[in-house]
């Protein structure tokens, strides 16, 4: 099993490292979200400790924002792994833009959700 794993590794470098840092944003994506929903609570002023942005995209709607933040995490884990596997059949600078699209995905997804990070703390 081990071996197979390593010889797989070693057949798809690229393939691996897009795994493991999939698998790093998705569970980056899955604790902040459940800290975000036990930082902002259910009393009145939820709203107000919310961007902009994200209110637009749940309507101010409670349950809207936990499900948008419950289903973050997979949306980000399912796509990307789409990704990755096209990457592995395409050549040259597709393969580099789709790498790239990726990598700049997970750090726009760090940067849009520093505000709410530094408000945790």
């Amino acid at each position: 099993m081990l071996r197979s794993l390593i010889s797989t590794i070693k057949r798809y470098p690229e393939q691996a490292l897009l795994f493991i840092y999939n698998a790093g944003i998705f569970a980056w994506l899955q604790t902040t979200s459940h800290t975000i929903m036990e930082q902002i609570g259910l009393d009145s002023s939820w709203a107000d400790k919310i961007p902009a942005p994200l209110k637009a995209l749940t309507g101010a709607s409670i349950g809207a924002m936990q499900e948008l933040l419950s289903s973050s995490a997979w949306g980000w884990l399912i796509v990307s792994m789409i990704l990755m596997l096209i990457v592995h059949f395409v050549k040259g600078l597709i393969k580099f833009i789709l790498t790239l699209a990726i990598i700049l995905g997970g750090l726009y997804l760090f940067w849009q959700n520093k505000e709410l990070l530094q408000g945790l703390v």
